[in-house]
């Protein structure tokens, strides 16, 4: 089958989004498919380097450059706004070389993997041909109620809040995206529900993330013996991120229990955390180590006890499949992708229901990972089962099955 990939992130060696858009065409590749994949200029030096010592002949990368006009200003503007008109002023240039090529070689289905947000829609579906796009997150809006712990950022929050529930659907690119689309792939219900009054024929959930099959130990790891519990946070520290929320559910945390928080990642708020830490005494509790290379948080997954995911707005959390394929029990809160994918019995979702409310629960769900050692294997191995479902050779071969699935009868293989 001849595949024509949309992969705007695309790096080798990386997760989360930019591993994706790596890792499903090179596996699709090796199932057999011809994969031809369209992305962005500047990442061509470091795909040509692994191809150049791991060839994949059925593999084939085209760069697309963003318009020059943009590459003028580019030194002087750096912002988010920026950054998503520049997104799709490369979709359009990328339209006119999917067309070129689809001149050349007849794909058989076209697939926009990266980036698959709803407010940047595709331009591919205009090529008629069996479409897919996803998977996607981005339906999924931050909970009111919890709006003191954005800070500042508040408002920038609402206004996105209200622009997903309100104003997206007056975007006439967006619904013919959706309705022209063969099989929309989502990371959460949340977006799932978006994608339907777009007027999608077709939409299945489907976990975004994924893991190289050598990331996972070869049998549930086990842990050194602590006599305090070991906690790890990893992520952006940015609002919606909410280590502040973490934190502030440590510090109610019974006293009597020993633990240490470790903090991996950093962001715009860093120079909160010393004060936050501070506030709510929790000094010689927890340890900063800011930003790490992906391939060494790793090692930061198996000397804990136990993963804690406070995010207010995620699509998933890539970090909690990493966390549980090293069979690290989470303790997260029950919205989005994470209530949506995270087996029951692989850790604790707290309800999302107000802070008091959400706070005590998450402090009670530490306080009970402290007292149950064995519960907290079992945890793990039911985490560390589901992740293995989600490697990108397996997603590979599920994808390659909705190709199929969206091809014309007279052309099914």
């Amino acid at each position: 089958m001849k595949i024509l990939i949309c992969a705007y992130a695309c790096i080798p060696g990386q997760g989360r989004e930019e591993g994706r858009g790596w890792n499903c065409p090179w596996h699709l590749a090796e199932i057999g498919h011809e994969v031809w994949v369209m992305t962005t200029a500047e990442l061509m030096v470091k795909i040509e380097q692994v191809l150049a010592s791991h060839p994949k002949p059925k593999l084939h990368f085209i760069s697309v450059d963003h318009p020059a006009w943009m590459k003028r200003y580019e030194p002087h503007i750096n912002n988010k706004f920026w950054g998503i008109l520049r997104y799709l002023a490369w979709q359009r240039q990328a339209y006119d070389a999917a067309q070129q090529l689809d001149k050349e070689h007849g794909f058989d289905v076209v697939h926009h993997l990266t980036m698959a947000s709803l407010q940047g829609g595709s331009w591919l579906w205009r090529l008629n041909k069996p479409f897919i796009f996803g998977p996607a997150g981005g339906g999924q809006v931050a909970p009111t109620a919890f709006k003191e712990y954005f800070l500042a950022s508040w408002s920038a929050e609402a206004m996105r809040t209200f622009v997903y529930q309100r104003l997206i659907f007056l975007i006439p690119s967006l619904r013919k995206t959706f309705s022209h689309t063969d099989l929309v792939l989502v990371t959460n219900q949340d977006t799932a529900k978006l994608a339907q009054r777009f007027g999608a024929r077709r939409v299945e959930l489907f976990l975004d993330g994924g893991l190289p099959d050598e990331y996972f130990p070869q049998t549930p790891p086990t842990r050194t013996a602590s006599q305090e519990l070991r906690l790890l946070w990893v992520g952006k520290v940015i609002p919606r991120k909410a280590l502040l929320l973490t934190l502030e559910a440590l510090s109610k945390v019974n006293s009597l229990i020993p633990f240490k928080l470790t903090i991996l990642g950093s962001g715009s708020l860093d120079h909160y955390v010393p004060g936050w830490i501070k506030e709510f005494s929790l000094e010689g509790k927890v340890e900063c180590r800011g930003h790490v290379p992906w391939t060494e948080v790793k090692n930061a997954y198996l000397e804990n006890d136990v993963f804690i995911f406070t995010s207010l707005r995620d699509s998933f959390g890539a970090q909690l499949l990493e966390a549980m394929s090293q069979a690290l029990p989470v303790v997260t809160l029950d919205h989005h992708g994470a209530q949506d994918f995270i087996p029951n019995g692989a850790g604790i979702k707290v309800p999302v229901t107000n802070p008091a409310e959400t706070i005590s629960a998450l402090a009670q769900a530490v306080e009970y990972m402290y007292g149950n050692p064995k519960e907290r294997l079992e945890m793990g191995r039911i985490g560390y089962e589901f992740a293995k479902t989600q490697t990108w050779s397996k997603k590979a071969l599920k994808i390659s099955m909705y190709y199929q699935e969206v091809l014309p009868v007279s052309k099914q293989y």
